[in-house]
């Protein structure tokens, strides 16, 4: 019999991404799929468990205090991680000093500012408890811009196997201080020193995890090339704090802290099942897709076997969080969130599109097209501005959240679909009827599960949500099974593809 250490190391031989690019590529989806699992899992009790503790109030002064610390943040991104990863050559250790050192520079930099900012901030949300925390929570950029650099190269060269232990171990430091906090104290400071100690453990550890030691050293020359590349993923980092935060500013500039609360939850909720996987394509396809940018016939092929993957489960993931949100509200969360409820339905549609997003996102960057996510953006921006107040004003944290979704369906994913068609030179029909298969299946599912509500009450509302949630998934699987067996539908031989790769 094989000792367990043998077997052990047999497994770490087959996980570590190795071979092809194809094989590394997959391979390195296991080990960040598992990193979400872990990450997002931890997230999500720890969440579960401060809603209970927590008041939406909390919830929502935090969620300022970091709404001016990612304004700051995302006004001042240099983009130097995006430039490292798309660059051809392998081995960009003459940049990572130069990165470093401008890295704490702008750290030091937005730490002095979000402090002086504290007071105006505080102001203008008319939150005067706001303050203090804003003026903790400045430490943050000075923490993260301590990182170093040389853990670029876990996604550069696909070693996602070491980013897992890098970014588990501060997921584990975060939730265990948070929670303990939270049932210590009780009050919103648990989130902001759970914030700070994450960030700490992030500087720590990409020491730990990384042999290279940078130095205080600027390069003239390295600066302009990177910034090259960087100025349009500075620009798509402005557009994305007004698409992706500012609804969240809206909410609570006019509705306060305990409606933002509300909405930054609802929205955590929400887009979580239907944006994971796709953050996970987005992140091990970017250098996938850099390393293939020669060859548009291989990066379409590879593009439209993502998105099948993708959607055949970021689509049966949102309409289920559409048609248990009620129950789970109540039962999960607690009677003091029952407020979100609408607002999480419609913000679980609008996450349903947005999970497309981030299958295009890093062909734009893989393809040499940064400016396309920064000008697809601002026209959303221009969409959501013109009704995101009124409909705020006039329908709460659901107008907010239906004025984002809107902006989205109706602007940004017509033009990347537009885009992708000449970019990669597919057909609009074909990726159409891809995504008829899920949507199909998925609408199966919520008719079965919306009538089956009524007549599954056990008397125990855990147990009831369970039993809705199991027979969605059977439903759902059963439709795609027909689908693949009588329709045609290439997912299951795309599912084998995948695992040829992964052990061969």
């Amino acid at each position: 019999m094989t000792p367990v250490p043998n077997r052990l190391r047999s497994l770490r031989t087959l996980l570590t991404p190795s071979g092809g690019l194809a094989t590394k590529t997959v391979r390195s989806g296991v080990w960040l799929t598992a990193t979400n699992v872990v990450v997002r899992g931890l997230e999500l009790v720890s969440l579960l468990v401060l809603a209970r503790i927590l008041s939406p109030a909390d919830f929502g002064l935090i969620g300022i205090a970091l709404l001016v610390l990612t304004a700051l943040d995302q006004f001042s991104n240099l983009g130097l991680g995006a430039a490292l990863i798309q660059h051809r050559a392998d081995n960009v250790d003459r940049y990572l000093d130069t990165t470093w050192t401008l890295q704490i520079v702008r750290g030091v930099l937005l730490a002095g500012i979000t402090y002086v900012l504290a007071a105006p901030a505080a102001r203008f949300f008319a939150a005067p408890e706001v303050e203090p925390i804003i003026q903790v929570i400045a430490v943050l950029p000075l923490l993260i811009g301590l990182r170093n650099p040389g853990v670029v190269y876990f996604q550069k060269d696909l070693q996602f196997h070491r980013q897992f232990t890098y970014l588990v171990t501060n997921s584990v430091v975060y939730f265990v201080v948070t929670v303990t906090l939270a049932v210590l104290w009780g009050s919103v400071w648990a989130l902001v020193f759970g914030n700070i100690a994450a960030r700490v453990s992030d500087m720590l550890a990409s020491y730990l995890l990384h042999d290279y030691r940078p130095r205080p050293r600027i390069d003239v020359d390295a600066v302009r090339e990177l910034v090259g590349f960087g100025k349009w993923v500075t620009a798509s980092g402005i557009i994305y704090f007004f698409t992706d935060e500012g609804d969240d500013f809206v909410v609570g500039w006019l509705l306060g802290a305990a409606s933002l609360g509300l909405y930054r939850l609802a929205y955590r909720v929400a887009l979580a099942p239907a944006t994971e996987l796709t953050n996970v394509v987005s992140t091990v396809m970017f250098p996938a897709y850099s390393k293939l940018k020669g060859n548009v016939g291989d990066v379409r092929a590879a593009f439209l076997r993502t998105i099948q993957l993708t959607t055949a489960v970021s689509v049966p993931a949102s309409v289920g969080v559409i048609v248990v949100a009620p129950l789970f509200v109540e039962t999960v969360l607690g009677t003091q969130w029952v407020e979100m409820t609408v607002a999480l339905q419609i913000l679980s549609l609008y996450g349903l599109f947005l999970s497309l997003s981030s299958s295009f996102t890093p062909v734009w960057l893989a393809m040499g097209k940064p400016d396309y996510t920064a000008k697809i953006g601002g026209l959303r921006v221009v969409a959501m501005a013109l009704v995101i107040v009124p409909a705020t004003t006039e329908f709460g944290i659901e107008g907010a959240a239906a004025a984002a979704g809107a902006a989205y369906v109706i602007v940004g994913l017509p033009l990347e679909l537009y885009l992708a068609t000449r970019l990669l030179d597919f057909s609009l029909a074909g990726f159409a009827r891809e995504l008829a298969y899920p949507l199909t299946a998925a609408a199966a599912m919520a008719a079965v599960v919306l009538t089956a509500r009524s007549a599954v009450e056990t008397g125990f509302p855990t147990l009831d949500l369970a039993l809705l949630i199991l027979l969605g998934v059977a439903v759902y699987a059963a439709v795609a099974l027909l689908f693949i067996k009588r329709l045609g539908w290439r997912l299951e031989r795309n599912v084998r593809e995948l695992v040829t790769a992964f052990s061969g």
